[in-house]
């Protein structure tokens, strides 16, 4: 059903995919370099930001400037501490005044946390199924939390093919969807850093993901996830 695009922006994060009636973004960095992907209606159906850092979500100046509009912004469900040293308030302020033009232009805004049931998916939408995996409240609350632990983990079931976008969560974030069954099936858009946060070996275990069938563009990403898979044999 419709087709997945992994964007090359780097070491950074955007994802669009297309059915016939709609279009979804998943985080969005240099999507002007991509905007032939983008409908020519320019209403975007749902635009998912994984989290607060500039390097998923600058490409909203690109949609603000070019007059889209977003029927759904989901969002990462964060509160910034007094001196958060993990995201800065630049980028906080920068993005929150993304998040109120569209809103003030009619978008419709949810920061979800793991959803509470598995009867069905939090999010069904011109034939999809979208499944919220993580954050856990009570990792994303915890009064030592960083941005990456709040960091959206979700599942989308478009058709045939399953991915499963883990933004750039934190340990603590994947420890917490290690805990359900069938977070991944099919295909891993895992974190683009080059370290092994993120890629907790719990996590990638369940995901039982085929290293080439994993997307992380722009580093090191790649390496550590067919360690983790060839560990997880």
């Amino acid at each position: 059903m419709g087709s997945l695009h992994c964007l090359d922006v780097g070491c950074a994060d955007a994802t669009v995919i297309i059915i016939d009636t709609a279009t979804f973004l998943v985080d969005c960095q240099e999507i002007g370099q991509y905007s032939h992907l983008l409908p020519s209606t320019k209403t975007i159906k749902g635009l998912f930001l994984t989290h607060h850092h500039s390097d998923h979500y600058a490409g909203m100046n690109y949609l603000r400037d070019n007059r889209y509009k977003i029927e759904n912004i989901i969002y990462s469900p964060y509160e910034r501490r007094r001196d958060d040293a993990s995201v800065t308030l630049e980028e906080w302020n920068e993005f929150n005044d993304h998040i109120q033009y569209f809103v003030d232009n009619g978008s419709r805004t949810f920061r979800p946390y793991r959803q509470d049931s598995w009867d069905k998916a939090w999010w069904s939408v011109a034939g999809l199924k979208f499944w919220m995996l993580g954050p856990s409240k009570s990792t994303a609350t915890s009064e030592t939390r960083e941005l990456h632990d709040a960091c959206l983990v979700f599942r989308a079931d478009l058709g045939t093919r399953i991915c499963t976008f883990t933004g750039d969560a934190s340990d603590a974030n994947l420890e917490g969807v290690a805990e359900i069954e069938h977070i991944c099936d099919d295909i891993l858009h895992a974190s683009h850093h080059g370290s092994l946060q993120g890629a907790h070996l719990g996590f990638i275990k369940q995901c039982k993901p085929n290293p080439d069938n994993s997307r992380s563009l722009g580093c090191e990403k790649p390496l550590v996830l067919k360690t983790c898979c060839q560990d997880s044999v």
